[in-house]
């Protein structure tokens, strides 16, 4: 999927006074997992809030709500076969297709 880019500090990406135009799927994926439900105005429950997990205590059940979470935000932004490993909360595999 082709989108604005942006760059390293979640800016817009401008070269010679445009945006940047290219593939952004890693971007959206990034954007889904750091953004917090109410972040995008017209879509309030987009958000896996990444920021949440990052000074807790893995438990089996936070990786189980994590996992779920994150599979569900895939799901509704059109993503089909979601395959989520939950290494640390630093550390995630997500394989997914659109």
């Amino acid at each position: 999927m082709n989108d604005i880019v942006l760059d390293n500090n979640m800016d817009l990406s401008i070269i010679a006074g445009d945006f940047v135009v290219d593939d952004c799927e890693d971007q959206i994926q990034q954007l889904l997992l750091i953004a917090q439900p109410g972040n995008f105005r017209d879509s309030p429950l987009t958000g896996v809030g990444i920021v949440n997990y990052l000074k807790s205590q893995i438990t089996p059940s936070l990786v189980d709500a994590l996992t779920k979470k994150i599979q569900i935000q895939w799901l509704y932004d059109g993503y089909a076969g979601v395959n989520v490993v939950v290494n640390s909360f630093t550390d995630i595999e997500i394989e997914a297709n659109r």
